[in-house]
Formats: structure tokens, sequence, C-alpha cells
């Protein structure tokens, strides 16, 4: 089975927020649940931590499974999220973060999957 991994759809003034990972790649914020943990019990605690921003409300949009790396997959489960505005905090996870408009041209250090998934949404 694949490993699974929670992905916040933030939408703000400027379009979605992408943070970048050791990789050099934007992505969704999120990450893996802990055990016994619920998928937006899961969401809520990553973002608090890796953007210090706190979730209001969840909506699950959907999931996918996407090879994040050369050979290694994993199921992607997306959900839009409201959120408290405040002041983004990045964690040592991320080195940047930016916020997107979904709808211009694909930053090049944007895997496709997160692009199209944002896109349908």
């Amino acid at each position: 089975m694949e490993p699974v991994s929670v992905k916040a759809i933030m939408l703000g003034p400027r379009g979605v927020l992408f943070v970048k990972n050791p990789r050099d790649e934007l992505e969704l914020p999120g990450g893996r649940p802990e055990a016994g943990e619920g998928l937006e019990a899961a969401l809520v605690r990553e973002v608090k931590e890796e953007c210090g921003l706190n979730i209001t409300k969840t909506a699950y949009l959907g999931s996918q499974s996407c090879e994040i790396i050369p050979g290694k997959r994993v199921l992607l489960v997306f959900f839009r999220c409201e959120f408290i505005s405040q002041d983004l905090v990045l964690s040592e996870e991320h080195t940047a973060y930016e916020w997107i408009d979904v709808t211009a041209e694909k930053p090049e250090i944007l895997p496709d999957f997160y692009w199209d998934f944002c896109q349908k949404r």
C-alpha cells in the first residue's frame, strides 16, 4: 500500500499557497498522518507546523496516486482549506513559499500533478 499524504489547497488574494521543499520543488503544504490521526486533523497540524497558519475549515476534494520521486508513489489526499489570515512563518522543512495564480503559466519547479489538480478545483 502506498503511503498517504494530505495536502492543503489554500487560496489567498494572490493565488494558491505553495512551499518549496528540499528538492527545490514547489508543493502544497501538508504531510503524513501520525498513527491514529484522522486526515483532517493531520492536515490542520501539518499546516500549522509548516506555515504557522490556522486552518478553520476543510473540504475534501479528491485523491490521486502520484510518483513524487522516481520509483516512489504516494497517495495524495487534497482538501480545500479556509484559514485565518496572518503572517506566514515557515518551518525548517521548507526554504520559501509563493502564492501562485493557477490560471497563469505554471512555474517550472512545480510538479504537473499539483498544478493539474489545483486547476481542476
